[in-house]
């Protein structure tokens, strides 16, 4: 059974005006692949809303796996909570991937009646993180590089900047031409930690270009991944060290 909780992290009023958005696009109610297109579509249309307690991540946005007539896409909910939300016709069975999911609400989109339900995703929700990069889109997980060269990021808080550091990494792909993205483990630290922020800001922030992850030392196999991700050889070309009291300005201002 999905649980129901009286103070729900999410407005039912917000979830059902973005449902209500993803499904009058041209293609959102069948389950067609979802393009770069589409997501910039419903950005594009959601942005006349004044969402009550919401802010929604557009470019997370993807379709369940297993029943491609629902959506997933990141949002921040009441008081900031992060939340994986899934917007789903009544007909299609509950998510299997992301069980015990709060219930948000149910209501009708035109004829057709939706279900919303949630999860905490944010930072140091892990096993949903890595279950979102491995069952619904492999395309967040980083890539090896081999001599192409990167521009290296590091920081004290990837939870905080590294979301923001994809979006400049996005900036520097569209006026250089190619993908520069890599990010540095420092020494203080935990490698799985490293690993799970840099690929929760990659979902947040839509970045499925592919990024590298550098270590100067090997890093022990990491549990729950089947392959090792941190390189230790890297062409870099230049070094962005992060604060973590900067705001987002002053980070896309390092990637100018």
């Amino acid at each position: 059974m999905t649980p129901v909780l009286f103070d729900l992290p999410l407005r039912l009023g917000d979830a059902a005006a973005l449902a209500e958005i993803l499904l009058n696009q041209p293609g959102g109610a069948q389950p067609k692949p979802l393009t770069d297109d589409f997501r910039s579509r419903v950005a594009s249309r959601a942005g006349g809303i004044a969402f009550d307690c919401m802010t929604p991540h557009y470019g997370s946005l993807e379709r369940d796996p297993v029943h491609p007539s629902a959506f997933y896409i990141c949002v921040d909910g009441v008081d900031g909570q992060p939340l994986l939300l899934r917007i789903a016709p009544a007909k299609t069975p509950s998510s299997g991937i992301f069980p015990k999911a709060i219930l948000i609400g149910r209501t009708f989109i035109g004829d057709h009646e939706v279900v919303l339900n949630a999860v905490p995703f944010g930072p140091g929700d892990q096993e949903r993180i890595l279950i979102f990069s491995e069952q619904v889109n492999t395309a967040f997980q980083p890539r090896p590089v081999g001599t192409r060269p990167v521009v290296l990021v590091s920081g004290d808080a990837p939870e905080k900047t590294f979301p923001v550091a994809f979006e400049g990494f996005r900036r520097l792909q569209r006026s250089a031409g190619q993908n520069l993205a890599a990010f540095g483990l420092l020494e203080n630290h935990d490698p799985k930690d490293f690993y799970c922020a840099t690929l929760w800001g990659a979902i947040r922030s839509g970045w499925r270009e592919g990024y590298a992850l550098h270590s100067g030392l090997a890093v022990p196999p990491i549990p729950g991944l089947r392959r090792r991700p941190f390189e230790t050889e890297l062409n870099i070309t230049r070094q962005i060290r992060l604060n973590a009291l900067a705001d987002n300005d002053e980070i896309l201002e390092l990637f100018a």
